[in-house]
């Protein structure tokens, strides 16, 4: 058990260590992508958005196939429209735009926000996603495997929970190993099986194959689906579809709408489709409703009462924490975070246990170097990653081309700096440095928003910047945990230093 838990943690620690810290920021991916769109100031309601949506998109895209309207709500105030483009010469035709309180296109800058983080940490950005998600799939698979094997070798896990001790080398490694580990020990199951039943029939595709031919058949026996109608050809005006969306509301006993999807409209066979967003509770019915874009009719109305579906959902929603308050919502974010601090501990503990016994004998080999200079790269690397993604937000120039992906190529070169940095200054000094420069990465945020956009930490005005109050505060906050850590490290390697000397 012991051999299984060292291999199955060390193996694919680096990527558990990226999924684990960019899953944990993902729970507030709302707030981080307001913090990164600071010209919207006029936050939109989802009692007005559908109307604006509709007024935009009948005037910019009165011949497209089909729209989608994604709803403003308290954590993301902006409805933001999709529609294809039955004219495009290359491409699916894809079309967006973002608009504010007062149903105006918000000429903003371009950037993914807070999606870019969530999306990262199962599709790895860069990686073909069937290959990523396989892989983080895998990764998961161990990590669950490190965590049951990792309750059984540790016999008194809860006796040491209250027994740390600082500066004994590999001891206070395991036992900062230990108490990230027990903190949050329910947190660690829940996040690691609910992110496998995430994406289970991603994984255990086999067994839908081998009993439907055709996977469309099986999504309608867990959820009936909505009529496809055909276009018929015949133009018709729309109904009113904010009224639809406040009967489609009372038609679900007022509980909140996320997503509304418009088919051929300005057909007389135009529908629209209204689903129902899970962020209220933790159990919901998830009820799709459609109906006749032209009539009001009602077409169709389903939630899901398959109880196999209805339990993967509920996974899935705890996995996400759609359904968290504010403070639940902070609860999952010190969990993410012990487990991002657990995974990291693990892997330095793994070289530690090992130093010093290899050092004597001279059998310190290239693999154990390059799992010390991998641990320092990576653990200090990513934090610098999103830091130099925020950075770049406030950087570049509003009208760059391609501005998301540059934003991205930031943060990959923020990483990549620090996973090169130990081949010129060598792990030890990785440590130190790269804790110095996440430091003063984090305390520049808000200091560089002074200079950069109107809204920041002098001028907010709230309620409605609380969020951003927030993602500032947290920047200082980890600013002052990195700085801490630098006069630490300094602190003691210095006082071993005038230890040699005086030895000598």
């Amino acid at each position: 058990m012991t051999w299984l838990h060292t291999w199955a943690g060390l193996v694919v620690g680096w990527i558990l260590f990226a999924v684990f810290l960019t899953g944990t920021l993902a729970y507030f991916q709302f707030e981080i992508t307001q913090w990164m769109l600071p010209d919207v100031k006029q936050h939109a309601t989802p009692e007005k958005a559908v109307a604006q949506a509709q007024d935009y998109l009948e005037k910019q895209a009165p011949d497209s196939p089909g729209w989608s309207i994604t709803l403003p709500d308290e954590r993301s105030p902006i409805t933001t429209i999709f529609w294809r483009d039955p004219n495009a010469s290359n491409g699916r035709g894809f079309e967006f735009a973002v608009l504010d309180g007062d149903g105006k296109k918000i000429e903003q800058r371009e950037t993914r926000g807070g999606n870019f983080l969530y999306r990262f940490h199962f599709d790895l950005h860069y990686m073909p996603v069937f290959i990523a998600r396989w892989l983080v799939g895998i990764c998961a698979m161990l990590m669950l495997i490190a965590i049951v094997t990792g309750v059984v070798i540790h016999k008194k896990i809860f006796k040491d929970f209250f027994t740390f001790q600082a500066g004994k080398g590999p001891r206070s490694w395991l036992d900062g190993h230990t108490i990230t580990s027990v903190f949050a020990l329910p947190f660690h199951f829940m996040i690691t099986y609910t992110g496998l039943v995430t994406l289970m029939l991603m994984y255990m595709s086999s067994a839908v194959s081998l009993s439907y031919g055709d996977r469309g058949e099986f999504f309608n026996d867990l959820q009936s689906q909505p009529p496809k109608l055909q276009a018929s050809g015949e133009s018709a005006n729309l109904a009113d579809l904010q009224a639809l969306y406040f009967k489609a509301r009372e038609d679900i006993k007022g509980n909140p709408i996320r997503l509304a999807q418009i088919s051929h409209p300005g057909d007389t066979n135009a529908t629209v489709t209204f689903y129902e967003a899970p962020t209220q509770s933790l159990m919901s019915d998830y009820t799709t409703l459609t109906y006749s874009a032209v009539t009001g009719e009602q077409l169709h109305v389903q939630p899901v009462k398959n109880s196999a579906e209805l339990t993967r959902r509920t996974m899935i929603g705890l996995h996400a924490g759609r359904f968290a308050d504010t403070q639940l919502r902070w609860l999952y974010f010190f969990s993410g975070i012990m487990g991002t601090l657990m995974i990291a501990t693990g892997l330095v503990l793994w070289f530690e246990k090992r130093k010093k016994k290899l050092q004597a004998s001279g059998n310190l080999s290239f693999g154990h170097y390059l799992v010390s200079g991998l641990n320092a790269g990576f653990i200090m690397g990513l934090p610098l990653a999103v830091a130099t993604y925020f950075l770049s937000n406030r950087l570049l120039p509003i009208s760059a081309d391609n501005r998301a992906e540059l934003e991205i190529a930031w943060f990959f070169f923020g990483w990549l700096l620090m996973v090169c940095y130990p081949l010129l200054r060598g792990a030890k000094k990785t440590w130190r440095d790269g804790a110095l420069l996440n430091g003063l990465a984090y305390l520049s945020l808000p200091f560089i928003s002074f200079i950069t956009v109107d809204r920041h930490l002098l001028n907010y005005q709230y309620p409605r910047d609380w969020p951003l109050f927030g993602m500032d505060t947290s920047f200082i906050l980890t600013a002052a945990a990195f700085l801490g850590l630098t006069w630490y490290l300094f602190r003691k390697w210095n006082s071993k230093e005038t230890q040699n000397d005086v030895e000598r």
